[in-house]
């Protein structure tokens, strides 16, 4: 994505210093939009562009100072829908928008909990170049803020929030990237509900929207993923937080990589170990009994052991026994927190209806027709924790410190 985007920032570059060429009055004419916000103010819509300068970027690829110039410029326009919103951005922008590289929408929470999405979703499916593969987001605050703010790693802010959003997904497992298409599907889905995750900024926003923060050595403010955000219908009802979200990343069978944290013991909570999941697969089942639904959770993970505080010998198998049986009761601890968040906010957002009216189309329906569809259900865990390995060392190095005293 970012190499394809830079290839056409200096296509278009190119294309202002050769006279003669063909397309340069076409090229010339675009206005490439990397990330696009939605606010409401005053009964209108507020869309907010993040256009990419050209010139800027193509300095600083070269070689040069690149520092005389920000390399993005933001502009809103307002509209009684987003089409006028949209069509009145052509008596403000000196060039045709473009949105073929328009990768991130970021959405204001009061738009999703007041409008819903519905009219959001079906004007950014229409249009022959939008991205469906672009990301939503939602945002506590003014969506706007976040394209202003300036990021010395990758000087396009929609660049950034995407690798930030990648890194979150596979090293964190806790935020799913959520496509446009994808966002859709569940939305429009009546056996599952919606979400996105919230995207935030910390620190000093003003500050590190101004063109010094590119040359500070430490940033005024970061972009930074928070909770995730869920829906019933097109409207969002509620906000799920990291624990919570973790257990539906357990129950969707989305864990890729991730650090549990469990104490040593009972007594003593400050003293904690390390557990990196290397491998995981979750099936869930339902059971009908009776006319009752149960869940059924099967969760295999490997891993290893990658830190301890614990004075323990790590050579004993019986030692590996209880260290597994700790990391599976934390997993528990972390789906049980997310099916009580999912039945207090009514919303299923790991698809358990949908499962059951693939195999159970009867009860699947009966289900879906209840006012609270996840309270008749029962939910069964099974986890199977492996510890395959320590890493370098079967000891703690507090067990050295001891032993050398």
């Amino acid at each position: 994505m970012n190499r394809k985007l830079n290839l056409l920032i200096l296509i278009v570059t190119a294309s202002l210093l050769l006279n003669g060429c063909w397309d340069s009055q076409e090229l010339n004419s675009l206005s490439i939009v990397s990330a696009t916000s939605i606010d409401r103010s005053e009964d209108e819509w507020v869309i907010s562009f993040q256009v990419v300068i050209p010139q800027s970027i193509a300095t600083q690829t070269g070689g040069g100072s690149g520092g005389s110039q920000s390399p993005i410029t933001i502009f809103s326009t307002r509209g009684k829908t987003i089409r006028e919103a949209m069509q009145n951005a052509n008596l403000e922008a000196p060039r045709a928008l473009f949105f073929a590289h328009n990768s991130v929408l970021i959405i204001n929470e009061q738009v999703v909990r007041n409008e819903g999405v519905q009219q959001i979703l079906d004007f950014f499916l229409r249009p022959v170049e939008s991205r469906e593969t672009m990301s939503v987001l939602l945002t506590k605050g003014k969506a706007s803020n976040l394209l202003e703010v300036l990021i010395p790693l990758e000087k396009i802010t929609g660049n950034a929030i995407q690798r930030v959003i990648t890194q979150g997904q596979e090293n964190l497992s806790q935020v799913k990237n959520m496509k446009l298409i994808d966002f859709a599907s569940m939305v429009a889905n009546p056996y599952q509900s919606a979400m996105a995750p919230e995207l935030r900024v910390s620190g000093d926003q003003e500050e590190q929207s101004t063109l010094d923060a590119l040359k500070s050595t430490r940033n005024k403010a970061v972009i930074k993923l928070g909770d995730l955000g869920v829906f019933r219908g097109d409207k969002l009802v509620g906000w799920m937080k990291r624990k919570e979200s973790r257990g539906v990343a357990w129950l969707s069978n989305s864990v890729k990589n991730l650090i549990i944290v469990t104490p040593c013991s009972d007594r003593d909570t400050n003293l904690l170990s390390s557990y990196r999941v290397i491998q995981s697969s979750t099936r869930v089942d339902p059971k009908l009994v009776n006319g009752s639904v149960n869940l059924m959770v099967h969760i295999q993970t490997k891993g290893a052991l990658d830190e301890t505080s614990c004075t323990m010998d790590l050579t004993k198998p019986e030692v590996i026994t209880n260290l597994e049986d700790t990391i599976a009761e934390q997993i528990q601890e972390e789906i049980y927190a997310s099916w009580k968040r999912m039945k207090d906010l009514n919303v299923d957002v790991v698809g358990f209806l949908d499962m059951i009216h693939r195999r159970y189309p009867a009860a699947g329906k009966r289900l879906s027709k209840l006012e609270q569809p996840l309270q008749e259900l029962e939910l069964d865990l099974n986890i199977e924790v492996t510890v395959e390995h320590t890493n370098m060392i079967n000891k703690p190095f507090s067990n050295l410190i001891e032993s050398n005293k």
